[in-house]
């Protein structure tokens, strides 16, 4: 069932993605909010994903809880990532929106592109059902606030 879906995963972001705007890892290091998903303005649910290229780690919060995995990396420059969660209640509808189709985005596989939407410049996370445009945060990782002194 996982080569399976793996394949599908493959043969449908080959066919999708184009290569030509795609990013390197090491170019997305720091934190990225999420502005749009899949057409939606979804600011307002604060999902923020942190790229970690030197131990291909993806954390960050998905709108309702703290997410943590490791980035597998296959063909084509298509990733992917079993996130784990501590689930907590999501009253929010907007942010129960972005909860679960952020964890299958990035579970089915995904590209990353340079993009620019709105007149914003950021990376748009493409999966086989999903887009998902990140606007760059200045500064350090999210993941450095959360630490105790």
């Amino acid at each position: 069932m996982i080569c399976k879906k793996l394949l599908f995963t493959a043969l449908t972001s080959s066919f999708l993605f184009g290569a030509a705007n795609a990013v390197s890892l090491s170019s997305l290091d720091g934190s990225w909010i999420l502005r749009t998903m899949d057409g939606h303005q979804v600011s307002s649910a604060r999902a923020i994903l942190d790229f970690n290229s030197k131990h291909k780690k993806i954390d960050g919060y998905d709108g309702c809880n703290r997410i943590e995995g490791k980035l597998a990396l296959h063909t084509n420059n298509i990733y992917s990532s079993k996130l784990k969660t501590y689930r907590y209640e999501c009253r929010n509808s907007t942010k129960r929106f972005v909860s679960a189709r952020l964890h299958t985005a990035i579970a089915e596989g995904f590209t990353i592109q340079k993009a620019k939407m709105q007149g914003e410049k950021g990376i748009l996370l493409q999966s086989p059902h999903h887009k998902l445009f990140f606007k760059k945060l200045g500064g350090n990782f999210i993941t450095d606030y959360f630490k105790i002194p």
